[in-house]
């Protein structure tokens, strides 16, 4: 469909150019720019391959007739692209990404190859066309989902904390162990405090702390480019 779609703008640009040669002065006043350029960002859990939104916005001027060729690029490289059109998907266009192939992290959306074509009116006496490298930029995120537990060890005053921390890569095509910086939290009332931040190191994150009283633990961590935050189960000891 992209294709037919492709090929009748070029193909109306073609008799235009026919019908009426001559380009007056007032073709320079044809224009068409990509604007912006954004997507809906992909939370990955296993290698199949996934469909994302990509949106553009655009400003014209004497123009009917436009598509817009939209590169999208993954961690190795050039991933798919999106294509937008005066007769069909003017500002959205589903595309798909395979992260085991194309990697997790940031996905940039462009440049694009913009062609518009203005056919002058009923007389086509003033033909215009825009035909060029619109070089706006866009970004998705693709990130792996990430897994976080917590178990809980207690001798006499002293209780030690222990976190473990995965994520899918689709890569790999499996969980992997993941070191984020791992926040070690108590409940406190209703709310959540961090008690200490550690580096985990293959995949296991340790605290300990001195209590008498039973409390109620958690980890958790942020998100980054390239994958998800998580939170552990609470756990009471």
């Amino acid at each position: 469909m992209k294709f037919i779609r492709r090929a009748l703008i070029s193909a109306l640009a073609v008799a235009a150019l026919i019908v009426g040669p001559a380009v007056s002065a007032e073709a320079a006043s044809t224009s068409f720019d990509v604007t912006k350029l954004s997507g809906s960002s992909l939370v990955i859990s296993n290698s199949n391959c996934k469909s994302t939104n990509v949106y553009m916005k655009h400003r014209k001027s004497r123009v009917d007739d436009w598509s817009v060729d939209t590169e999208v690029h993954g961690r190795h490289g050039p991933s798919t692209s999106a294509y937008f059109d005066s007769y069909g998907s003017t500002s959205k266009d589903r595309v798909q990404v395979c992260p085991s192939w194309d990697g997790l992290g940031k996905y940039t959306i462009g440049p694009s190859e913009v062609r518009a074509y203005y056919y002058g009116g009923a007389s086509y006496n003033d033909y215009g066309e825009v035909e060029r490298a619109d070089y706006t930029k866009g970004s998705f995120y693709v990130r792996g989902k990430t897994y976080a537990s917590l178990s809980t060890k207690r001798s006499g005053k002293t209780v030690t904390l222990t976190s473990k921390t995965k994520v899918y890569n689709p890569e790999r095509y499996a969980k992997v162990t993941y070191n984020p910086k791992v926040k070690f939290q108590v409940k406190s009332g209703s709310k959540w405090k961090t008690i200490k931040t550690v580096q985990a190191k293959k995949g296991k994150a340790t605290y300990k702390t001195n209590t008498k009283s039973k409390k109620t633990y958690r980890v958790a961590f942020g998100q980054v480019s390239w994958a998800t935050g998580a939170t552990s189960k609470s756990v009471k000891r």
